[in-house]
């Protein structure tokens, strides 16, 4: 077969197709390895059988094994007296302030204790283990995600949050995560916009005014029908005592 182009003619070639039928393979049965390689591998067998033989991977999870341990792991009593005594502190504080602790030596925590304890912070020794223990089960287990590195913890019975927003601006080390507000968790942003309101004294005198000058204005417009009306009786009484003034002034005596 051809085709012509340009006076010429072109080959046309078909290729050339052949099927082959391949053999599938038998999986069910291993093939027998060379002499040699199964001497290497008769020889490499495990004397000892694998204790995880048999076993879901779920079992033997370093992971889970670790929870499984954690779980298991005894509660020292002294820790359990020491939690007690930090969940009295810091329930009957009016203000706690909580810091991640960045690496920092001995002498810089200790300054920056000082500096806090100007403002009236008084600094709760303890770890991790022991917040769990204090407050797992109460209303601030919401703060446990706050201890899950190295942090600090901060009592104060006077919410100096103003003076606490400063100075944590100017202290190397330590980084405010959020408090607690007279048993209310806060995070730093509700701590600046509670350190943003007036005081109580004007807030109380603000409120004090609102209702005094509600009560006012009931009270005006209660009376003011009353006093519209006597003013026009007084008005009505005065234009007729005149002409009788009047009248009498005009006789002869």
């Amino acid at each position: 077969m051809s085709l012509s182009h340009g006076g010429r003619l072109l080959s046309v070639r078909t290729p050339l197709i052949q099927s082959l039928r391949n053999r599938t393979p038998d999986i069910r049965r291993k093939d027998i390895p060379h002499w040699k390689r199964a001497v290497v591998l008769e020889l490499t067998k495990p004397v000892y059988k694998d204790p995880n033989e048999g076993k879901h991977p779920s079992e033997f999870c370093k992971k889970q094994i670790k929870n499984l341990s954690k779980a298991v792991k005894e509660i020292n009593p002294f820790e359990e007296i020491l939690a007690k005594e930090v969940f009295e502190k810091i329930d009957n504080a009016k203000l706690v302030a909580i810091f991640h602790k960045y690496s920092m030596t001995q002498a810089g925590l200790f300054a920056a204790r000082l500096q806090l304890n100007k403002i009236n912070l008084q600094y709760v020794h303890h770890n991790n283990n022991i917040m769990r223990l204090a407050f797992t089960g109460t209303k601030y287990e919401a703060v446990l995600k706050l201890y899950e590195s190295e942090t600090v913890t901060f009592v104060s019975d006077q919410l100096n949050v103003t003076k606490l927003l400063k100075l944590e601006k100017k202290i190397r080390g330590l980084l405010l995560l959020g408090g607690v507000l007279e048993g209310r968790l806060l995070s730093v942003s509700e701590l600046k916009q509670y350190a943003a309101l007036p005081s109580l004294d004007v807030m109380q005198a603000q409120v004090v005014h609102t209702l005094s000058s509600a009560a006012q204005l009931i009270s005006q417009n209660l009376v003011a029908q009353q006093v519209e009306l006597a003013s026009l009786l007084g008005r009505h009484i005065a234009n007729e005592s005149t002409p009788l003034e009047e009248a009498n002034d005009s006789t002869p005596s």
